[in-house]
């Protein structure tokens, strides 16, 4: 009888779908991204909508270097798919050069074709899109926090003035020593370290007695950069390493096939016109899953075939724990 019950209750759909999980969080943190250069991949994102500035810039697009950690900040007026394209042309792929990865969310301008016709026009061979609600795969994120903790450290009272100190927080960012690498994103990009005051210049005889720092380093690496590069992929692959092992400290790893009958988050908005609250609302539903792009990735359809996107394995619950794979 107990078998009985417990079979029953496992197999009711009203149950699985309103019933939270009750197991640790599916999915192992990835593996490191994939470069071993400056903008051989990047990371891009929108911030917005901001209060309109005396320029009437209202969102600033972020774009990151995954390698180096440098970060390119452009505040724009209005957030469509043909800014996006001609900045990314014109002060990125032409002065930085074309990447092999680019790496964003599924917002509509970045899944628009006018971007999908620039990256076919330079032969961009690998274009990533992050699950839904999984914002912490986008390397760009994580310095959107920083960048917005100095923009709001500056405006005080007035927002209309969020956009002024822009090029001095994006300066300030490239010419600060990375953590994980060691070196500044622009001594990584630029082969040396920008002079970021002209007072280095007084009391010189010439260039050659310029300060650097450090001084030694600077000319040591000149014209080594390569095996600076192999040195920051280690320290990248090291970084990533340790982080594994706080990120999977309570996360199980289960892999899913196609085919397979699964039950996804949801994540309703309650709607008060509608008289409709996401509390009441179902927490998963049953879907199948129709693609495995990864380990962690899947494209999932529900019951009646529609389409729901990618989704990361984090948002699916596990209804049946004998089937766990570990």
């Amino acid at each position: 009888m107990h078998r009985d019950v417990t079979n029953f209750i496992n197999n009711c759909d009203t149950c699985l779908s309103h019933k939270q999980a009750n197991h640790a969080t599916l999915g192992v943190m990835g593996r490191p991204k994939d470069c071993s250069r400056p903008f051989q991949m990047i990371s891009m994102d929108l911030v917005g909508p901001l209060p309109p500035t005396r320029r009437q810039n209202a969102y600033l697009f972020v774009v990151t270097c995954c390698f180096s950690k440098f970060t390119l900040i452009f505040p724009i007026r209005r957030a469509t798919s043909d800014i996006i394209c001609k900045i990314l042309e014109e002060q990125v792929f032409l002065v930085h050069g074309v990447p092999s990865t680019v790496l964003m969310d599924n917002g509509k301008q970045f899944i628009s074709n006018t971007l999908k016709q620039l990256y076919t026009t330079y032969k961009i061979p690998n274009v990533q899109y992050c699950p839904k609600y999984t914002a912490q795969v986008n390397s760009v994120e994580r310095y959107n926090k920083t960048i917005m903790i100095a923009v709001s450290s500056y405006i005080e009272n007035d927002h209309r003035l969020w956009d002024v100190n822009i090029p001095k927080i994006q300066f300030a960012l490239n010419n600060s020593v990375n953590e994980v690498t060691g070196y500044t994103p622009s001594f990584l990009v630029f082969g040396r370290e920008l002079i970021s005051c002209g007072s280095h210049y007084l009391d010189v005889d010439s260039v050659d007695d310029l300060i650097f720092t450090p001084r030694d380093r600077y000319a040591e690496n000149l014209g080594t950069l390569r095996k600076i590069f192999e040195k920051v992929q280690l320290s990248l692959i090291k970084a990533h390493s340790r982080n594994c092992g706080y990120y999977n400290l309570r996360r199980w790893h289960v892999e899913f096939n196609v085919g397979d009958t699964v039950w996804k988050r949801t994540y309703y908005q309650s709607d008060k016109k509608d008289k409709f609250c996401k509390k009441l609302a179902p927490k998963f539903i049953k879907c199948r899953v129709i693609a495995k792009k990864s380990p962690l990735v899947y494209d999932l359809e529900d019951m009646q075939g529609n389409n729901l996107g990618t989704w990361h394995v984090k948002d699916i619950k596990i209804t049946n724990y004998s089937d766990k794979n570990t």
